[in-house]
C-alpha cells in the first residue's frame, strides 16, 4: 500500500518522470506496486510536447490524483481535498 500512495504522490509531483527531469527518489524506496509498474510501462507513451499544454497536464494529473484517491480511500473514506474547491 506505502508504496502505490508514495509513486502515485511522486508521479503527481514530476509527470514526466522517467522521461523528463526528475530528482533521484531514495533508492530504500521499491520500484513495486501495480501504479508504478503500469506508469513505467506507459512512459514511453508520453509525450513531454504533449505535456506541454496546460490542459493536458491538468488532465494528466487529474487521472492521478483519482487514483490516488481511490488508493487512499481503503484506509481514509472521506475525500482528502474537495478538488471541486481548489
Amino acid at each position: 500500500w506505502g508504496c502505490d500512495a508514495f509513486w502515485l504522490t511522486f508521479a503527481t509531483a514530476y509527470p514526466l518522470c522517467p522521461r523528463g527531469k526528475w530528482p533521484m527518489w531514495d533508492p530504500q524506496i521499491p520500484l513495486e506496486g501495480s501504479f508504478i509498474k503500469e506508469w513505467l510501462g506507459q512512459s514511453s507513451n508520453i509525450d513531454t510536447m504533449k505535456l506541454g499544454g496546460k490542459h493536458s497536464l491538468i488532465a494528466l494529473l487529474s487521472d492521478i490524483w483519482a487514483e490516488f484517491n481511490r488508493h487512499t480511500a481503503l484506509y481514509h473514506t472521506s475525500p482528502l481535498i474537495d478538488a471541486d474547491e481548489l
